[in-house]
């Protein structure tokens, strides 16, 4: 039988230093939570497009998904420290001259470009804290720390958003982006000097380190596609519904109401204590978020989407922490926090595809094909995780056929 037992929480934070890297980790994730937001705002409002917006807005995300891994792996070869310094300035220098450049009206191309930087030396905060919590917590506890991360992962989209997107209809949106800025480098600064908690180097020895990632982590990161192209889709549509509304502040309004959701969820998922392998777990998740991402487009005209969003939110939680849940227990043990990255390779794949798609469809037709793109990508994660599960279970059977053919 499936029960609510939050115990679990009380004992993960009793680990020595897991309240101070918890707290500081989610400040550090401000950046990477609301600049797509405010790159979207910033464009949107020199330009007018929402083409050209989320365009833009992909171009960072794309930036932050493929270095992501890569800051991932030199933290595991480095150390956190030196990274999270490293990344407090290079994030902020960034960001400057991607503003600059949209301000100064240079040549639009200049824009995609330094996105992509901007993105790139943003350092995806969470799996360097996952890599903490896996080395410091029993297994059979992580499930509640993961779950922790995806409650710190989305309680800040119920802060960060309506806060930058009140500071850009008060003041402008490059001072929202200043200030998500400010707090993030912060909160690099706080997690990278936080040393006692923070895994030991790997030692780089014998053979060249693998660059290829283990086999079994592809279906999830295959399947964050969908969940990227969802949340992509899911920023543009919401400045475009709280525009046809007349409201443009609804569109922090709406994107808390789905990041509520998400937490609410992720938190009571955390203190379920369930029968059932992994795998399991996670593609039932699938199977529910799908279900409730097709009543999206239902709701596109009318203020119901707030409760419809939340629903889909609480829903994203469990996918989230069970999808972590499953690559943790599939890493190397000399890669945790590089192989923790590359969910959000998939999700970065998903979002420009996502915010493009929608973008266009906003252009066209306005909120209802921007929420149909969002239903669309739910099912995909589904179709997505499922197929890549049974490719993955297939894989030992072929191994098994050829082994038996060589042989006889």
């Amino acid at each position: 039988m499936t029960r609510i037992d939050f115990s679990g929480y009380r004992d993960v934070l009793r680990v020595t230093g897991a309240p101070w890297f918890t707290l500081a980790g989610w400040v550090a994730r401000f950046p990477r939570g609301t600049l797509n937001l405010g790159i979207v705002l910033l464009v949107q409002a020199a330009t007018g497009s929402f083409a050209l917006a989320g365009g833009v807005g992909a171009a960072f995300v794309v930036g932050t998904a493929f270095a992501g891994p890569l800051w991932s792996r030199l933290m595991d070869r480095r150390g956190q420290r030196p990274v999270l310094l490293l990344a407090a300035l290079t994030l902020s220098l960034a960001v400057v001259m991607l503003v600059w450049a949209v301000l100064a009206a240079t040549p639009v191309v200049t824009w995609f470009g330094m996105a992509v930087v901007a993105g790139a030396v943003s350092v995806d905060v969470g799996p360097a804290v996952r890599a903490r919590w896996s080395a410091l917590v029993p297994p059979e506890r992580r499930h509640s720390a993961y779950a922790l991360e995806s409650i710190a992962d989305e309680s800040v989209f119920v802060i960060a958003p309506p806060v930058l997107t009140l500071i850009a209809a008060a003041a402008a949106p490059q001072v929202g982006i200043a200030v998500v800025v400010m707090v993030g480098a912060i909160g690099l600064l706080w997690l990278g000097l936080l040393r006692g908690s923070q895994p030991p180097r790997v030692a780089v020895t014998g053979p060249r380190p693998r660059l290829l990632p283990p086999v079994g982590i592809l279906p999830v990161t295959v399947a964050w596609v969908g969940v990227g192209a969802m949340f992509g889709s899911f920023d543009v549509t919401a400045v475009s519904w709280a525009d046809r509304a007349g409201a443009p502040w609804l569109a922090g309004l709406l994107m808390a109401s789905l990041a509520v959701g998400n937490t609410a969820g992720a938190l009571v998922y955390g203190a379920l204590r369930q029968r059932g392998s992994l795998r399991a777990r996670w593609l039932r998740s699938s199977v529910l978020l799908a279900l409730a991402g097709s009543a999206l487009p239902f709701v596109a005209d009318s203020l119901a989407a707030l409760v419809v969003a939340a629903v889909v939110g609480a829903l994203i939680g469990p996918v989230l922490v069970a999808g972590f849940a499953l690559v943790e227990s599939r890493a190397d043990r000399d890669r945790v926090t590089e192989l923790l990255a590359y969910p959000s390779l998939g999700l970065g794949a998903g979002i420009p595809l996502g915010s493009t798609l929608a973008g266009v469809g906003l252009d066209a037709a306005g909120p209802v094909l921007g929420f149909t793109v969002m239903a669309v990508s739910c099912a995909a994660t589904l179709v997505l995780g499922a197929t890549g599960e049974a490719l993955l279970s297939a894989r030992p059977k072929a191994a098994s056929i050829r082994s038996m053919g060589v042989g006889s």
